[in-house]
C-alpha cells in the first residue's frame, strides 16, 4: 500500500520523422499519465566534486508494481512540479508488489 504524495509521470518516446529534404525532425515531449507515488527526499552533505562541497540530493520513489517505460520521469508534489530526473536505478519489491525508483 502507498501513501501517496505526489505522481510521476514517464516521457514517452515518440517517433521522429524526416522532413521534405530528408534530415531529421524532431517531435513534440510527451508525458504518460499522471501515476500516483510516495517520494522520500534524500540528500548526501558530504558529497564532494573537485575538493569543493556540495549537497547531492536524491528521491526514492514507490508505485505499484509496474514495468519501467523510459529513463526520464518527472516527479510532481501535490503543489506542482518538483522536477525532471532521470531514473538511477530501480527494483522491483515482490513481497509488497511495488517497485523502488531511485532518481
Amino acid at each position: 500500500m502507498i501513501i501517496q504524495n505526489g505522481y510521476i509521470l514517464f516521457r514517452l518516446s515518440a517517433d521522429g520523422g524526416l522532413d521534405s529534404a530528408g534530415y531529421p525532425t524532431s517531435t513534440a515531449e510527451r508525458w504518460s499519465e499522471r501515476i500516483a507515488c510516495q517520494y522520500l527526499p534524500g540528500n548526501n552533505l558530504r558529497a564532494r566534486s573537485n575538493g569543493e562541497a556540495y549537497t547531492a540530493q536524491s528521491y526514492t520513489v514507490y508505485v505499484e508494481r509496474m514495468d519501467i517505460p523510459s529513463e526520464v520521469v518527472k516527479l510532481c508534489s501535490e503543489h506542482g512540479e518538483i522536477g525532471q530526473f532521470s531514473i538511477r536505478s530501480y527494483e522491483h519489491l515482490d513481497a509488497v508488489c511495488q517497485t523502488k525508483i531511485v532518481l
